[in-house]
């Protein structure tokens, strides 16, 4: 993969490539009201160098710094100021990486999932690749820096394996197992004391991750987990998945203590802000209130390739048919 230096070429995200910028308000419930966002795109692509070509596969937003990264099926990772100013672009000309994670402070991108089976780490600060992760023998799914340590990362690969990485030393320190199936999500508790996995097999696995074991497993959905998301300070986790639903469990006594059942396809991806907890499905994305799990909003979508859903500030993220993003903003 090498670096773009775009110098004065800057993009924003309703104003240099796209053909308009509209805004929507409307009214959810009484709950809240939100603008809607639409980029829409406008130039072929040759006319547009530095806009998504393809497919957004991941969205990231980094909170110490207020920036927001993209990896797209172009074969490249973007990073934006939260005004949608275009700030560098990474280009990898054989495959496109398909998970991204800022480090806590800022200082660090990560970036992998493409078949060479590297973790890419660059500095954001001067547009560099600072090194890569090699070693690992299977395909990279997801990658996640601590919350509170820039010197640790976790990778998950396509061989159930969860590895936790140093990254002052560029090595494995330990590897956990115990998924029987493929993982397909990763949640890690804000003080970085443990973690939680899902896997194809509706399996959930709490990790601890000081003492490098298994704390709990428990059969969480029918088809598979995909979304696990804290809430309510850590003492609850939200989880979606293959059976249509969205279920909250007590962290405390791995209970399940409630249950949504208003999405008609698996649920790939959740985000939680307050009281709100945004969840996708292929066609659509679900806002429904975290107390009392009514459904305040349904936001279609069409043949979404890839779910995501991030938030940033008081905005969240939600991927657009095609080419581009849709940011949210709670008012």
């Amino acid at each position: 993969m090498t670096s773009i230096d775009l110098q004065s070429q800057t993009q924003f995200f309703g104003k240099n490539y796209w053909r308009k910028l509209r805004q929507i308000q409307f009214g959810i419930q009484e709950e809240q009201k939100m603008t809607e966002t639409v980029m829409l795109n406008e130039k072929r692509e040759a006319d547009f160098q530095f806009s998504h070509m393809k497919s957004v596969v991941c969205v990231k937003f980094c909170k110490s710094k207020e920036l927001l990264a993209t990896a797209c099926l172009d074969k490249s990772v973007r990073i934006f100021s939260i005004d949608g100013e275009l700030k560098h672009q990474f280009q990898n000309q054989f495959d496109s990486d398909k998970t991204l994670s800022f480090s806590q402070n800022g200082e660090f991108l990560a970036s992998a999932g493409s078949y060479d089976k590297i973790i890419r780490v660059w500095n954001v600060d001067s547009k560099e690749l600072e090194f890569e992760l090699k070693g690992l023998k299977s395909k990279i799914l997801k990658i996640a820096f601590f919350n509170n340590r820039d010197d640790r990362l976790i990778s998950i690969t396509q061989d159930n394996q969860i590895q936790i990485w140093d990254i002052e030393s560029k090595t494995i320190i330990h590897t956990l197992n115990g998924h029987r199936n493929c993982i397909t999500s990763i949640q890690i508790f804000h003080d970085d004391s443990r973690c939680v996995t899902g896997s194809l097999d509706g399996m959930i696995m709490e990790w601890d991750l000081k003492k490098f074991q298994l704390i709990k497993q428990w059969n969480g959905h029918q088809k598979g987990c995909f979304a696990l998301k804290y809430a309510s300070g850590g003492h609850t986790l939200v989880s979606g998945g293959g059976d249509k639903k969205i279920k909250l469990w007590n962290t405390d006594k791995y209970k399940l203590f409630k249950q949504f059942n208003g999405h008609s396809s698996f649920i790939y991806a959740i985000e939680v802000h307050k009281d709100t907890v945004i969840s996708c499905q292929f066609n659509s994305t679900l806002m429904w209130n975290l107390k009392t799990l009514k459904k305040v909003q349904q936001i279609p979508s069409t043949q979404l390739d890839y779910c995501f859903v991030e938030m940033m500030k008081d905005q969240f993220i939600i991927g657009q048919n095609s080419v581009g993003i849709k940011v949210f903003d709670f008012l």
